[in-house]
């Protein structure tokens, strides 16, 4: 069976307040949430029925299991999510301040274990059959994800729709220096047909940082839709033999609705 969506990358436990407006210091109570980039496009799209599964991995925990028993309940299959001995199931706690302000503290250390995600594991005539592939740019961040995350897209060779999500996290990086990273994104660029970030991200994947001059550096990294998000200011957005415009403000949703994180 051919999926109609497989997505890799990020996975873990959300921890969010049930007091809206509260800074985490006078919180008291919480909600416990499946979270992770990955997993959270993973889910929207099985909510709309389609043939999803997540190529992830948590701690051998009790968090591991309830992010299982998550997935299973979405209609996400979880056959390629595999736990790690060494390491916990990352927790993600947040802020909740509306319209648009929900701060997020990682714990992630020592290490994620959806950066042990290994090239070995992988079933490449899945993911190349898969009508979409999706991955994160956190997964290129650290070994062995990132030689992973590169070999899933070469296997792929740009067959059906492969989307990355630049998703520049810094505070995931051992070198935070976007010099560093660039060399990374530029190699998975080589292999994607749609590029989604925010200036900041589409700044790390091309070293260009006005908004329309980065929609228009991603076509020479061979995308054949690129999407830079300006923000509450707009998305200035390029398509092939499109010009670049800037949409209209997109109204912003609690982060635990399938956001990206």
């Amino acid at each position: 069976m051919a999926y109609d969506l497989i997505t890799m990358g990020r996975l873990g436990v959300d921890l969010y307040p049930l007091q809206t407006g509260v800074p985490l210091p006078q919180v008291t109570t919480f909600g416990k949430f499946l979270g992770g980039s990955a997993a959270n496009v993973a889910v929207a799209a099985a909510r709309l029925g389609r043939e999803v599964a997540l190529v992830s991995r948590t701690g051998d925990d009790p968090f591991g299991t309830y992010l299982h028993e998550a997935l299973r309940d979405f209609g996400v299959d979880d056959r390629w999510v595999t736990p790690v001995a060494e390491y916990p199931t990352p927790v993600t706690f947040c802020e909740i301040f509306p319209p648009d302000d929900f701060p997020l503290y990682f714990y992630r250390q020592p290490k994620a274990p959806d950066l042990e995600i290994d090239a070995h594991d992988l079933d490449l005539d899945a993911i190349q059959e898969a009508r979409i592939f999706w991955i994160t740019g956190t997964g290129l961040s650290e070994e062995p994800s990132r030689t992973a995350t590169l070999a899933a897209l070469a296997h792929r060779a740009k067959s059906g729709t492969t989307v990355f999500d630049l998703d520049w996290r810094p505070m995931f990086w051992q070198d935070a220096d976007p010099s560093a990273a660039r060399p990374f994104y530029e190699e998975a660029l080589r292999h994607t047909t749609v590029a989604v970030g925010n200036l900041d991200e589409v700044e790390v994947a091309t070293g260009v940082r006005e908004p329309h001059a980065a929609a228009r550096a991603l076509p020479g990294r061979r995308c054949r839709t690129r999407r830079c998000e300006a923000g509450p200011e707009g998305r200035p957005r390029r398509q092939p033999r499109r010009r670049v415009r800037r949409g209209a403000p997109a109204p912003r949703d609690r982060p635990q609705r399938t956001r990206r994180r």
